[in-house]
């Protein structure tokens, strides 16, 4: 009888043992999915990241690029109405912008 209960014994230890591999390997093999997808995941989240800068960019680009038209537009404006001045009121214009922009004690000499 002790021989069959060592038998027992050593079945279930086995039957344990084959247990605790297959749930090691299972979980190794769910640890390893979840690592790729959580990799997967993350390479999308750069990509779009990526992407939402390049879009950024070409918006701050491209908002630049009408501010700039704008500001040009402006200036042939002014130069245009300029133009259409007479010689004497630029001059007095001219005047009026260097005086505002001298120190006080250079306006007085």
């Amino acid at each position: 009888m002790e021989h069959s209960t060592l038998q027992e014994i050593l079945g279930v230890e086995k039957q344990l043992r084959a247990e605790l591999d297959a749930e090691q390997t299972q979980a190794s093999r769910w640890l390893e999915d979840a690592r790729r997808e959580i990799e997967a995941a993350h390479r999308a989240e750069l990509e779009a990241i990526r992407q939402a800068a390049i879009q950024a960019e070409a918006a701050g680009r491209q908002a630049a690029q009408d501010q700039a038209a704008a500001v040009a537009r402006v200036v042939e404006e002014a130069a245009r109405s300029a133009e259409r001045r007479p010689a004497e009121a630029l001059r007095h214009s001219v005047r009026e912008c260097i005086e505002a922009i001298l120190p006080e004690r250079v306006r007085a000499r």
